[in-house]
């Protein structure tokens, strides 16, 4: 039987039970709308969501029962009855966002939308089950901080590198083998007695600069994930566009073999900088910001240079963005050597250039793909 994270979460949460449901379709916008309007006022609600005053009040009412929201006076002046501005409870949930890379497992911790703790522990082992494990006492040193319980969590988020396969399975990098090929969600939610949702960890870090970064007010954006291999992701009306096999982003792809080693992915810069005698360097110390200064990095950013600029015209001439960003586990010294090499294949047509993308450095750089994880449960259910 197919794995439904749904129907796990906790009666609590629900609004119905049959069929299980969180939050109906017109109180999810309402609660939206909230979400990126923290403060508004209930009689600015009306106009953006089509409702009338009566249906907004009713479903307003049972959302403040319920503890989703919270009213505060309001301190605008206006004639009439006063409105109470509105907010979301930051306590009424907590989700859980994991994101598996190569040599370390990101975790975060967030109320109702809104991150509140993350931490990193190692990937070490080739043992799933042990993986496993040392996730689960993570989990529950992130809740002990809060003082909460598994029952205050709504559903977790997982975010694995590697190619999205048949439901919640993935294609990992090798040193990843062990995550491969195995539906993940039923497992990691056996572990943690609670709902998991599964996406690729570049499509999540996507989804996180969407809401936190610099792609707040930018509808349509790539983000290019710089880790242990190069990958992306496409958001589109604000939210992340998974393609037909859950694989859209997947920039790799545009390499065939006698090219695949010359991607701006970070273990061929690790592999480069080893072979210049930093022979102890891993993943983890690519994050340090005086890499540009190191010898051999300017060297391996221009030999990567035509790949990333084959990526960028790629993304330009099939997805059309306004934005797109570098982010991943680049430092921002070593994303604005990139950006500075880009070139745009764009010739004059009549005289005139075509508009192209802006280009910039991600800002959420601290576990982008366990927040944005952490959001996938939220997005399925409340919001």
């Amino acid at each position: 039987m197919k794995y439904v994270p749904l129907n796990h979460v906790a009666a609590h949460f629900l609004r119905d039970a049959q069929p299980a449901r969180v939050a109906s379709r017109n109180e999810r916008d309402l609660l939206r709308l909230i979400w990126k309007s923290p403060g508004i006022e209930r009689s600015d609600l009306t106009e953006p969501l089509d409702l009338t005053q009566q249906s907004l009040h009713r479903i307003v009412s049972r959302l403040h029962d319920r503890g989703m929201i919270v009213f505060s006076p309001s301190e605008t002046r206006r004639p009439g009855p006063p409105s109470p501005e509105l907010t979301l409870c930051r306590d009424w949930c907590l989700t859980l966002g994991i994101s598996v890379n190569v040599g370390s497992i990101g975790l975060c911790l967030m109320g109702f939308g809104e991150p509140l703790e993350h931490m990193e522990i190692a990937q070490a082992g080739s043992s799933l089950s042990a993986e496993m494990g040392r996730i689960e006492a993570a989990v529950e040193e992130l809740l002990a901080r809060r003082g909460a319980k598994r029952r205050n969590v709504l559903g977790v988020g997982l975010a694995v590198a590697g190619h999205r396969m048949l439901d919640t399975a993935f294609n990992c990098p090798l040193p990843l083998a062990h995550w491969s090929l195995i539906d993940l969600a039923p497992v990691l939610g056996e572990q943690l007695g609670l709902p998991v949702w599964a996406d690729n960890v570049a499509r999540t870090a996507a989804l996180a600069e969407a809401i936190f970064g610099v792609g707040r007010n930018t509808a349509d954006f790539a983000y290019i994930a710089h880790l242990h291999g190069y990958g992306g992701g496409l958001v589109s009306g604000g939210m992340p566009f998974r393609g037909s096999f859950g694989n859209a982003g997947e920039f790799s792809v545009l390499f065939n073999r006698p090219d695949y080693e010359e991607r701006p992915a970070l273990s061929l810069l690790l592999e480069h900088l080893r072979a210049k005698g930093r022979v102890d360097l891993t993943l983890k110390d690519l994050k340090n910001e005086r890499l540009m200064d190191w010898d051999g990095v300017a060297e391996w950013v221009d030999r990567v240079a035509p790949a990333h600029n084959r990526a960028i015209n790629a993304i330009c001439a099939v997805f059309d963005p306004a934005l797109i960003v570098l982010g991943g586990e680049l430092p921002h010294s070593l994303a604005r050597m990139l950006i500075e090499r880009t070139e745009f294949n764009n010739l004059p047509r009549h005289g005139v250039l075509r508009d192209v993308p802006r280009l910039a450095v991600a800002q959420v750089i601290d576990a982008p793909g366990a927040i944005g994880a952490a959001l996938i449960p939220l997005f399925e259910t409340v919001l």
